[in-house]
């Protein structure tokens, strides 16, 4: 027995000596294992961590590839407009004056573009005609002049409405400036894109200006430090009298004085703007404007009657707009209402006259509106406006969008309703609009060198009936 107990114990030793010897070579070799899933986790995680950046630079190259198709390309759009008018002109002598269906088309092709951050060119191109016309300008004394060139249907011709760029600095300072020059977006402004159906307006304030015009500009943010304020100051040329052309001896020059180009100078302000409430003045300065000599020619058969380096001019106005009139009401808190008063001031130089009058002569105007919903459908609009304007009121208006003559303008009282209606969303809306101007003294385009008060031949009454439908993209 002790034998057998002998012989266990050795058997039990020696496995226990095997068992350790078997033991320290697994360790080892767990060891090792452990070693090499560590190298090759190191490994792994190099590789993951180059993927990542290859990644990264990746998805920058791409950010750049987006930015770059963004911006390094011109964005264009499209405004066209079919329309059907009916004018009625009533004279002082008696006589009744219409064209019961004038047809018109107009197309804007805008294009943007912006290879860099703050940097924006924008431009437009317009064609405005008549259905089956030729080319009225033909019989237009002043076909030279500018201020109209793509507001008024003529030929289809393209036009360069606008054409201009801004670069903006000083973003993250408490007064940010924006720098611009070229051919600029002065019409359909302040208050008179309700009746256009813009939801923007453009530049200028429409009471006074709304003409095509070149000009330099300096814009600084935040002006007066309240909510939405920023101030302009504008610079430009409205009327160039170049007369000698390039084949001539002394070309681009101006030799027949005291004859000199009309220049402007334009400070529009948003005072204050928090998104219901908007403020807005500007005040205007022409220098050796247009009127007549003592050598009176009509221009409308002679435009050498029509001379510049008459006088200057003054205009100023202040324009208030109130959208949503109130938010616990869904019809009011739809609705915008706007007020604003103007002024003109002539001040002719010795020996001429402007609006017939050699004397220092102050105009002024009165406009309201109020655009409400339709009730009808869920975007529509209805408008009702009215503009009233005293003898001798007469600002830049001669580019707004009516065929009879700009409403704004109206010596007198002008009555106007309109129906901005959707049809396919946005894209193609339709207005029916209809316009009384009740004229107590001639149209202001005659400002020049006529006196205001009505003669045989001009309207006393105006009727203008429109239709029209319009497709944007």
């Amino acid at each position: 027995m002790k034998k057998i107990v002998t012989l266990s114990a050795i058997a039990i030793f020696a496995t226990a000596i095997y068992a350790d010897d078997n033991n320290t070579t697994t360790q080892a070799q767990i060891d090792a294992l452990k070693a090499q899933i560590e190298q090759l986790q190191k490994t792994q995680d190099a590789k993951i961590a180059k993927l990542e950046k290859k990644q990264k630079q990746t998805q920058k190259n791409l950010t750049k590839v987006k930015i770059h198709d963004a911006y390094d390309n011109i964005k264009w759009n499209i405004d066209f407009r079919s329309a059907y008018e009916y004018l009625d002109y009533k004279l002082k002598d008696g006589k009744s004056v219409e064209n019961p269906a004038l047809l018109t088309n107009r197309l804007w092709l805008g294009m943007a573009a912006s290879p860099v951050k703050n940097l924006i060119f924008k431009g437009q191109l317009a064609t405005y005609s008549t259905w089956g016309g030729n080319n009225l300008s033909a019989t237009d004394p002043f076909q030279n002049v500018n201020w109209r060139a793509s507001s008024e249907p003529d030929d289809l011709k393209v036009k360069v409405r606008q054409a201009y760029f801004t670069y903006t600095f000083n973003t993250s300072g408490s007064h940010p400036i924006t720098i611009s020059a070229g051919r600029r977006p002065s019409t359909d402004g302040f208050l008179a894109n309700h009746r256009e159906g813009n939801e923007e307006p453009g530049s200028p304030l429409a009471h006074i200006t709304n003409m095509e015009v070149d000009a330099a500009m300096i814009k600084i943010g935040n002006s007066f430090g309240l909510e939405g304020s920023y101030i302009k100051f504008v610079a430009g040329r409205s009327y160039d009298n170049i007369n000698q052309p390039s084949f001539m001896s002394t070309p681009y020059t101006d030799v027949n004085a005291p004859d000199t180009d009309v220049d402007f100078f334009v400070v529009p302000m948003a005072i204050y703007n928090d998104g219901q409430f908007n403020l807005m003045a500007q005040y205007t300065y022409l220098y050796d404007f247009m009127g007549a000599n003592a050598k009176f020619v009509d221009p409308m058969t002679n435009p050498a009657g029509a001379i510049t380096g008459a006088g200057d001019k003054h205009m100023g106005a202040l324009s208030l707009e109130v959208s949503g009139l109130n938010e616990d009401v869904d019809f009011l808190d739809e609705s915008t209402f706007f007020i604003s008063g103007a002024f003109t001031t002539t001040v002719p130089k010795a020996g001429y006259t402007m609006m017939g009058s050699s004397d220092n002569e102050t105009g002024y105007s009165f406009w309201t509106g109020f655009i409400m919903p339709d009730l009808v459908t869920d975007d529509g609009q209805i408008g009702f406006e009215y503009n009233y304007g005293s003898k001798y009121w007469a600002p830049m208006t001669w580019a707004e969008d009516s065929v009879s003559g700009s409403k704004i303008a109206t010596r007198g009282n002008a009555y106007e309703v309109y129906w901005n209606l959707p049809i396919v969303g946005k894209n193609l809306t339709a207005q029916l609009r209809y316009t009384y101007r009740d004229c107590q003294y001639k149209s202001n385009i005659e400002e020049f060198w006529a006196a205001p008060d009505l003669q045989d031949g001009d309207p006393s009454t105006i009727q203008d009936l429109r239709l029209s439908l319009r497709y944007r993209y």
